[in-house]
């Protein structure tokens, strides 16, 4: 079935179709012609997928419930994150009415500490604690890892220990021509497009025997570049090695890193995959030892 006539059977956009065979969901054959033909297979997981986005379920979540053997618990978790979510508006509604009726401050205060703060997920305290573009940056760059609440004491002084970290941590002071290149270049960038590059690296770390064989040229074309006398004079090379030092000497690893694989289950996972994939980087590619840091 081409594109238009998938577009109406499952009542999406051209740009929805395309996003999701981006994302994975879905893998067309690309005929002769270079027309994408959708399997009927492509067909039912589409309208799935049509379902799942308007209950709010996120892709994310989406790409666990598709890959799942039991569907009903996949999306007994989703319901159990809408649960929560349902009492915290509930809390906020109560909090809005009461400050609606007097105005206290102080008690709205208490009133949040004991009965809202309880259901923020991490990613929103972050953005609560740094408003703006450092806590935007923060939750695109780890924010797929901060979706878990804090619940236990080990967890509460973990937070507390990156907070006070990136509170007094120092900005890197960046040469005026290299501030100019670094602003330009995130200026150019959506904060969708900084969640797709994310999730691109989180499938490759996953699968990165099968990422080394499918890119081969492209990495091999790339690791010269970076050996070459134009990486080494360009404003990237630069940056990267600013931000390198950066992070050897602020205590990112030690503090940062060390916290938040406390703070995430799912973040100290993916990091145990990442160190594995950067040894067998490594060890297909050893004159480009540590070539990859988180």
């Amino acid at each position: 079935m081409l594109i238009k006539d998938v577009c109406r059977e499952c009542k999406l956009t051209k740009k929805a179709v395309e996003y999701y065979e981006q994302q994975g969901l879905i893998s067309p054959r690309v005929e002769d012609n270079g027309y994408r033909n959708y399997s009927d297979e492509d067909i039912s997981v589409l309208k799935e997928i049509g379902v799942l986005r308007k209950l709010g379920i996120s892709i994310a979540e989406i790409k666990d419930i598709l890959a799942s053997t039991n569907k009903a618990a996949a999306l007994a978790k989703c319901k159990y994150k809408m649960d929560l979510e349902v009492e915290k508006a509930m809390a906020k509604k109560k909090c809005l009415e009461q400050l609606i009726k007097d105005y206290d401050i102080e008690q709205a205060i208490t009133y949040i500490e004991e009965d809202i703060e309880k259901h923020f997920t991490i990613k929103e305290k972050l953005l609560q604690a740094f408003p703006g573009g450092y806590g935007m940056y923060l939750c695109v760059h780890f924010g797929q890892f901060l979706n878990g609440r804090i619940d236990t004491e080990e967890k509460e002084r973990a937070y507390n220990k990156i907070v006070d970290y990136l509170d007094k941590i120092q900005e890197i002071e960046f040469p005026k021509e290299l501030g100019e290149f670094l602003q330009q270049g995130l200026g150019q960038m959506e904060e969708a497009d900084m969640q797709r590059i994310n999730s691109s690296i989180i499938d490759s770390v996953s699968n990165i025997d099968m990422y080394l064989e499918e890119n081969k040229e492209d990495i091999e074309k790339y690791l010269d570049y970076r050996n070459s006398d134009e990486y080494k004079k360009s404003p990237v090379c630069k940056i990267q090695q600013l931000l390198l030092k950066f992070q050897q000497v602020s205590g990112y690893y030690d503090i940062f890193i060390e916290n938040l694989k406390i703070l995430s289950a799912s973040y100290r996972e993916f990091f145990e995959k990442l160190q594995a994939a950067n040894k067998a980087f490594v060890n297909k590619y050893p004159q480009f030892d540590n070539i990859y840091k988180v």
